[in-house]
């Protein structure tokens, strides 16, 4: 049989609704998010900051383009940054700004708004009228001058027979538009004229206006007036008009008029005397008793004096036209050359003998002839003195000769000294001691006058034509201070510089450069160039034209004699004998390398260191020729060769050979101990 066990009961337990949990989670959801919001509003209000806009419209409308802001009373709160901001204001240009948001709490921005254009109706009494705004004319009023610029402006309106006004305007702007009504002054006054008899012409400043009796309109100021009747005087008067005070002239009587007298002459401005009393120069009109004959003279200087005879009755006229004859004077003519050309005036004339009646008046007198300088010179003659013009024409030549400047001063400032030259000979004696096969005998003839530079080319002068050039040092010594010869230059340097020099001073370039290479000369250049051979030679050994030479630069008193004399030049001394191979035994001239320039005594012709100091390029090739007996007029060496001719001993030189004025070197390359000095022709 079955058996039942009890069980415990148990209540069962309620069960929640699916409406019951939904609403509990939208509740905490929304706690949650408000939480969120809190907590994202207590942080944006601890981290902005608190600003202010002003500007000075009283009304502006201000947009800050900022993801967060907030906007209380009349501060925003704004986070630390860079904000675009814009602000409108009636009246006012849209300002467009970058608002730069600092870490300080509280910050102020001030903005300045500019206003908007004004405008300005202007309204004149009088039409037209000329409208000046800024001294800029406008137009005519009335007018309205728009988008003026606020501020101060000064305006001037002018009409004619009115004074100008002017006056200061400030223009609001702002879109507004202003009036302006002006009435301008009156520059004029009512002026009457009445004669007696009437009709008669009123004219001012010779410009007829209207007959009497008439009022007149004049501007103020002074004004001469005239009034004119046929058969009457004239009534004339110098009036001065105030603006506004109008006056009356009415007791004008006009008096019968003279006999009127029309006087011209040819030519005109002669002197007019009637009845003795002077009246004036031609042409003129004059008054004369009427029904009286009067006496007219004519006088003018240079010309004959004319009297005429003329008799008019009252209130009519008469015009006299005289032709004055020239009054002539003999003037004597004494001309050297006999055949030279005479001007009078500027017209050729031909002497009768050796006079020429010329009239009595200024004469401008050229006396010309090819080939001269003419002569210029201006006479009166007056008749009963006796006149004598003596011109001795000076030939162009002789007037280029006069002009000549013994010294010229180069753009680079070498100056060069003139010379008329001589013959001379060149070269030295077979029995000279210390002669080189070389130097053989040449007789020369310098026919051309020439300029040759008084010191060799210094370092700054050369540094001009080529700004980097060093001459270096030697043995530790410097070459290349400014007034110290300038040395290691190619014969080519030395020609591009004197072509340089003669551009400088607009002068024909002696040397003709091809391919940045000298290749020729053109002797008839009258540019800068380096000197010849036998101007070099003349200039530093002949004494005088009877063939009388130097041996050595220090003269004649020691020609045969070492050493050197004292100041005498730069040579090989005791002071290089530890680098330079010979040296002049007890001699020391102070300097172991070159000098400056002019450091000692000039030789025969003033020309500083012809020997010593630097060794010098001169304009020659290179040749060696035969003794001749035949003369060479002004010579400039072979036409072409490897080498150039040096002269001149240096610094480094201290043999008898070398110290001798004959002696000749060659090169093709600079040397620390080569340098050059210039030359030009004189034409």
């Amino acid at each position: 049989m079955s058996h039942i066990e009890p069980v415990n009961f148990e209540p069962a337990k309620p069960q929640k609704s699916a409406a019951v949990r939904t609403h509990s989670f939208l509740l905490k959801s929304t706690l949650f998010s408000v939480l969120l919001i809190l907590v994202f509003i207590t942080w944006f209000l601890l981290s902005s900051k608190s600003v202010r806009i002003t500007t000075q419209a009283e009304t502006a409308t201000v947009t800050i383009h900022a993801p967060l802001k907030l906007a209380l009373a009349e501060r925003y709160l704004l986070r630390e940054g860079e904000y675009a901001i814009e602000i409108r204001a009636a009246g006012y240009q849209t300002l467009n700004k970058t608002l730069p948001v600092g870490e300080q709490q509280n910050q102020t921005f001030n903005y300045t708004l500019l206003p908007l254009p004004g405008h300005l109706n202007i309204d004149v009494d009088v039409t037209p009228a000329k409208i000046f705004m800024d001294d800029i004319e406008q137009g005519i009023s009335p007018m309205t001058l728009e988008r003026l610029e606020a501020g101060t402006h000064r305006i001037r309106i002018e009409a004619e027979r009115y004074f100008p006004h002017e006056q200061v305007v400030e223009i609001e702007g702002k879109d507004k538009t202003q009036n302006l009504n002006i009435a301008l002054k009156p520059a004029w006054a009512d002026i009457t004229f009445a004669t007696d008899p009437t009709t008669a012409r009123i004219l001012i400043a010779d410009t007829f206006l209207a007959n009497t009796p008439s009022t007149i309109e004049l501007r103020e100021g002074k004004h001469n007036v005239r009034i004119k009747k046929s058969g009457f005087k004239d009534w004339q008067k110098k009036i001065h008009v105030t603006a506004g005070e109008n006056t009356a002239f009415t007791d004008i009587k006009l008096e019968p008029a003279a006999a009127t007298l029309f006087v011209e002459s040819n030519p005109a401005g002669a002197n007019v005397i009637v009845n003795g009393n002077y009246v004036g120069k031609t042409p003129l009109e004059t008054a004369i008793d009427p029904g009286q004959t009067a006496t007219v003279r004519l006088y003018k200087q240079g010309f004959l004096a004319r009297i005429n005879k003329v008799k008019i009755d009252a209130g009519h006229s008469k015009k006299l036209h005289i032709t004055m004859s020239p009054e002539l004077v003999e003037v004597e003519f004494q001309i050297k050359p006999t055949d030279a050309r005479i001007y009078i005036n500027d017209k050729p004339v031909q002497l009768s003998g050796s006079t020429l009646a010329l009239p009595a008046t200024q004469q401008n007198i050229s006396i010309r002839k090819d080939g001269y300088v003419d002569y210029n010179t201006s006479i009166t003659p007056i008749s009963g003195i006796e006149q004598r013009v003596n011109a001795t024409l000076k030939s162009l030549r002789q007037q280029k000769l006069e002009n000549i400047k013994p010294v010229i001063t180069s753009k680079a400032g070498q100056k060069l000294k003139l010379f008329y030259p001589y013959a001379v000979t060149m070269g030295a004696s077979r029995r000279e001691p210390g002669r080189r096969a070389n130097e053989t005998q040449q007789k020369i003839e310098l026919k051309r006058p020439f300029y040759l530079g008084i010191n060799e080319v210094t370092n700054a002068e050369f540094r001009l034509f080529k700004s980097d050039h060093d001459t270096g040092s030697s043995q530790g010594h410097s070459l290349n201070h400014d007034k110290q010869p300038v040395a290691n230059v190619d014969w080519e340097d030395a020609a591009k510089f004197c072509n340089w020099l003669s551009q400088q001073e607009s002068l024909q370039p002696f040397y003709k450069i091809i391919d940045n290479k000298v290749s020729v000369f053109d002797p008839t250049a009258d540019g800068y160039r380096l000197p010849t051979e036998a101007e070099w030679a003349w200039a530093a050994r002949s004494i005088n034209a009877a063939d009388a030479l130097l041996k050595f630069p220090w003269g004649n008193t020691q020609r045969d004699k070492m050493p050197p004399g004292k100041n005498s030049g730069n040579y090989a001394d005791s002071s290089a004998a530890d680098f330079l191979g010979n040296t002049i035994a007890d001699f020391n001239d102070g300097f172991a390398v070159a000098a400056p320039v002019g450091s000692f005594d000039p030789n025969q012709k003033g020309l500083y260191d012809m020997g010593g100091n630097v060794a010098e390029w001169v304009n020659d090739y290179y040749a060696v020729k035969a003794s001749s007996r035949n003369t060479s007029i002004d010579p400039m060496g072979s036409a072409k060769g490897t080498f150039h001719v040096v002269r001149g001993s240096s610094w480094a030189h201290g043999t008898i050979t070398e110290l001798r004025l004959s002696f000749r070197d060659y090169a093709d390359k600079p040397r620390e101990d080569l340098g050059f000095r210039v030359a030009r022709y004189l034409e």
